[in-house]
Formats: structure tokens, C-alpha cells, sequence
């Protein structure tokens, strides 16, 4: 009976697996014939589009005076600078606005109020016991020692993730050390080795810490130095096979199967308003697919364990919109064995706009607030000019783009076009309420671009605005116009309901008039047929 049951299960579980591999299908449509301009239309295939940005200036150690082991594996603009971290070289490169190096951070001194502490070398053994790590004994505290992250507040003060010395230094442009974190207690993670990769900084000085080996989430460190709690953990995501096998197997055959535990974010960066964009870069296909839904208005999004790119608020909730009809995952043309690898984020303050960074193709993809994907740009190769062999941290420095590559080692800086420019004027007075300057903008942007179908989404989205404003009828009826050249089934219905609305209370007192001479009426015809009676009695009695 036994062995009958479990062929039955196994039997069902075929057939989700067999329908899970039809949805895969269907979600994440194939085309290998992607060209590096290109968008995709309504209906997920790509199409070609204006080159939205063109990359102009490729920056190598020569351009630096290194002499080797360039290796910039992380970005960060502020205050018309770039900030550059070469861990091949243990230090940091200031450029100014045109890329010429201003200074180099590396060696590290005391400041006139702070003395730098000695290395916190401490691990526990095997016994539970501490014991001083001969690794950390070689390691000079003046000198960093292979950074992997950084980030820079308003006033230009310089938090750098000092990997291989375990600790987050505080310094300026100069050198000079203003306060070090080293660690957190062993009794929140047994036997750490505190190694900050990214972080930021939010408005109270408190850290959001990104480091090796957590997959708890981030990190948060207060402005003293510490440790409050995790939050943002990424989520854990099931597939149906291994739920079904969890659920029939012996607890031996449990104690072999691989353990759930959530991802690693690869990297972080706060708004102005401190909620925190994260990426991750090891999210296969598979989780993808499984967290991939379609909504009730046919836009489809990727959530929870499936998302490579999220926006965690202050408590830790990822609160990124995903309203457009594609999730920002990047290419549409996801396989099992080609998922992306999201390795960065950059978010532009003043419209939401956001871009994400793919390691493994070497493009980046620019959303809107809602998550429509805007456009596409760089683009994979070996050593070509402006190509990209293994991204790692991408910066908006301006209107450029700038794009680092440990794969050539090298950082590539892309110039906007007229096109991608446009683009973001509309987005920019779209989010920002100037609904006449957007409704102008994205008829501009329709004039380079009739593939790009958020267009027209954008077009009619200000137009309703504006209706709504004027109580105007036929702005709404444009409006309804241009929702359907988009497929925008949400706008579309709220626009017909203030069209409905508009219209009911712009003839209202016609329909009021209306209703008045049909009660009159009726009272008439009553009357008259009351009297009618009455005769018709009158003459029966005589």
C-alpha cells in the first residue's frame, strides 16, 4: 500500500514539475537575438531602440599612475566627485568632475581628536576559548588592506569597508581618521570574523552593513559603534520538488538534503528619504520563475525570494514598486543556466528613476519609480571599447553613467543621448506633478521611439492629471486613448470612472431637468387618469 501511495505522489509531483517547466516557459520567453539597442514591447519581445547612452571615456591604471593590480570593485558619487575603490591596491581614488585623480587614500593617520586603535585580532577556538589570530598580527592598522566598499556623507567624510582588516574606517580626503568599528559581539553570530563588503550610511550616522558570510541581512550599526539588529534578509524560497521531498522523506535522509538559508545581498544604496535599494547577485532562474505571478490588470513581477533587486524601508520591508507589465529583473530571456547576476544599484533623487547593473551581460537597466523599464545600455564583451567583461559597481555621476570592471580592470564612463535624456525629463516631471512639461516630453520621447509602449502610459497618465484638474471631458477620453495604445488596463479603468464621474456632474443639471419632466409627467398622467376615473364613475351611476 505504501509503495502504491508514493508512486501516486511521486506521479502528481511529475506533473507540477512538468507544468512549473510550461509557466518557465511562458514568463521568461527565449530570443537570442538581442542587439545592444534595444527595448521590450508590451508583450516581452525585444525590439530595437535608440542608443540611449554611448560610452565615451575608458579609464585604465595607466590613466591613474598605477603601475598594477588595478581592480575597482566599487563606486560612489558625491558633491561632484567620484570616489573609486581599487582593492587590488588597498586604496581609494578621488576624481574630480572631468576624471583627473585629485588624491589617493591609502595610508592612514591620527586625527588631532581621534587615536587609531590597535586591529581586533580575537577569534574563538574551538573550545569556545579566545585566542589571538596570527593572521591579524601581520596587518599594519596605518595602511588599509584590500577595502570592497564605501560610502561618503554630504560633508565629504569617507566610510570605507577595510575588508581584510575587519573594521569600517572614518576618515577624510586626507587620510585622517576620525572613528573605527571593529566587529560585532560573538554572542550575536557564533565564532564571526567581521568582514564589511558594501555599506551606507543613513541620516542619524547609523551603518547598514553588507558583510561576508551574513545571510541574516544587513547589518545595522548604530552611530556608537553598536550593533542594533538585522533586517532585510532576503527571503527563502521553496521549490515544489523539494517541498515533496522534505514532507515524505526520514529524518536521516533529511539531515542530507541542502539546507534553506537565505542569499547575500551583493550590494546597497540609500535615498535621500533612507530607504535602502540592495541587489542580489545569486539568485538562480529557478527561484525566479517560482516567485514569478501575473496580477489581476496582466502586469507580471518577480517578488520576495525571486527578486534580484529590492528597496527596504526603515523596518526592513521591501516596498519596491512593481507596477509595470515586466519586473525589474533585467533581460526578459532568463534560462536555468543563464540567470542574471545583479551586482549593483544607483538610484537618481529627484524622479526614483533606478538603474541595475548584470555582472554576466555588462548592461545596465534604468527603471522608473513604478518599475518600467526605461532603457538599456553597455553591453559584454572581452576588451572592446566600451564593453564590458565582468561588471562590478555602477555610479550616476551627473548625467553619466559610470561603470566599473574588474574583468579588464578598467572604468568605463557612458554619456547620456538626446534620446535617454528626454526620457528622463518625462519621467523626472511625471514624478514630480508638471504634468504640461511631461505631456511635452513624452510626445518627444514617442517622436525617437514608437516601440517604447510606457509612452504612451506616460502620456496618459498626465493627460488624466490634468482632466482631473480641469474637470476636463475630452482630456479624459485622450487620456483613455492613450491608455489603450498601452495595454494600461489600471489607468485605463480609473480614467473611464472619472470620465463617468466628469460627465455625470457636468450634465447634471440637465438629468435633474430630465428627471423633473418625468415626474411631472407621471403626476400628470395620474391626475388626468384619476379624473378619467372619476368620470367614467359618475356617468355609470347616472
Amino acid at each position: 500500500m505504501k509503495n502504491h501511495v508514493k508512486s501516486l505522489l511521486c506521479l502528481v509531483m511529475l506533473v507540477v514539475m512538468l507544468a512549473s517547466t510550461a509557466v518557465t516557459s511562458f514568463a521568461l520567453p527565449m530570443n537570442t537575438e538581442i542587439t545592444d539597442n534595444y527595448i521590450y514591447d508590451y508583450y516581452g519581445a525585444s525590439v530595437k531602440a535608440p542608443v540611449a547612452y554611448k560610452a565615451e571615456k575608458v579609464f585604465s591604471k595607466d590613466d591613474f599612475g598605477i603601475l598594477n593590480n588595478f581592480e575597482p570593485v566599487d563606486l560612489f558619487a558625491r558633491n561632484g566627485k567620484i570616489y573609486v575603490v581599487d582593492k587590488g591596491n588597498s586604496q581609494i581614488l578621488i576624481l574630480d568632475e572631468d576624471y583627473n585623480l585629485l588624491k589617493t587614500v591609502k595610508n592612514l593617520k591620527d586625527s588631532a581628536e581621534y587615536k587609531i586603535p590597535e586591529l581586533y585580532q580575537w577569534v574563538i577556538d574551538g573550545n569556545g576559548d579566545p585566542k589571538a589570530d596570527p593572521i591579524v598580527a601581520t596587518l599594519n592598522k596605518n595602511i588599509l588592506n584590500k577595502p570592497e566598499g564605501i560610502f561618503v556623507t554630504n560633508d565629504g567624510m569617507i566610510y570605507v569597508c577595510d575588508t581584510e582588516n575587519r573594521r569600517i574606517v572614518i576618515c577624510d580626503e586626507d587620510g585622517l581618521v576620525y572613528n573605527v568599528y571593529q566587529g560585532i559581539s560573538p554572542s550575536v553570530l557564533d565564532n564571526y570574523v567581521f568582514k564589511p563588503l558594501k555599506l551606507t550610511v543613513d541620516r542619524t550616522g547609523a551603518m547598514q552593513v553588507v558583510a561576508y558570510s551574513v545571510n541574516r541581512g544587513l547589518l545595522e550599526i548604530s552611530s556608537d559603534g553598536e550593533f542594533r539588529t538585522f533586517f532585510g534578509a532576503p527571503a527563502v524560497s521553496f521549490d515544489a520538488t523539494e517541498w515533496f521531498w522534505r514532507l515524505i522523506a526520514s529524518e536521516e535522509q533529511k539531515k542530507t538534503l541542502i539546507r534553506n538559508v537565505p542569499t547575500e545581498f551583493s550590494n546597497i544604496c540609500i535615498d535621500s528619504k533612507g530607504f535602502i535599494y540592495s541587489t542580489i547577485a545569486t539568485i538562480d532562474a529557478e527561484a525566479m520563475v517560482s516567485n514569478y505571478v501575473t496580477t489581476d490588470d496582466g502586469a507580471t513581477g518577480v517578488s520576495g525570494a525571486g527578486a534580484p533587486v529590492q528597496k527596504l524601508s526603515p523596518s526592513g520591508t521591501d516596498v519596491l514598486r512593481r507596477n509595470g507589465m515586466y519586473s525589474p529583473i533585467g533581460d526578459l530571456e532568463v534560462t536555468m543556466f543563464n540567470p542574471p547576476q545583479m551586482v549593483d544599484v544607483a538610484v537618481e533623487e529627484n524622479s526614483g528613476r533606478y538603474s541595475i547593473l548584470d555582472a554576466k551581460t555588462g548592461r545596465f537597466f534604468t527603471y522608473d519609480i513604478d518599475g518600467n523599464l526605461l532603457y538599456i545600455a553597455g553591453g559584454a564583451s572581452s576588451n572592446q571599447f566600451g564593453r564590458i567583461k565582468t561588471a562590478a559597481s555602477i555610479a550616476l555621476f551627473g548625467e553619466d553613467i559610470v561603470v566599473s570592471d574588474t574583468g579588464n580592470d578598467t572604468i568605463t564612463v557612458y554619456k547620456i543621448t538626446e534620446y535617454a535624456r528626454t526620457i528622463n525629463k518625462a519621467t523626472s516631471a511625471s514624478a514630480n506633478g508638471r504634468y504640461e512639461e511631461a505631456l511635452v516630453e513624452w510626445q518627444k520621447v514617442l517622436d525617437y521611439n514608437s516601440n517604447l509602449y510606457i509612452a504612451y502610459t506616460g502620456l496618459g497618465k498626465a493627460q488624466m492629471r490634468i482632466s482631473m484638474a480641469e474637470s476636463d471631458l475630452e482630456g479624459y477620453e485622450q487620456a483613455l486613448e492613450y491608455f489603450k495604445y498601452s495595454n494600461e488596463k489600471t489607468y485605463y479603468s480609473k480614467t473611464f470612472k472619472e470620465l463617468r464621474k466628469d460627465s455625470l456632474s457636468e450634465n447634471f443639471g440637465f438629468i435633474v431637468a430630465g428627471i423633473g419632466v418625468v415626474v411631472v409627467g407621471i403626476v400628470a398622467l395620474y391626475v388626468v387618469s384619476k379624473v378619467k376615473k372619476k368620470k367614467n364613475g359618475e356617468r355609470g351611476a347616472k
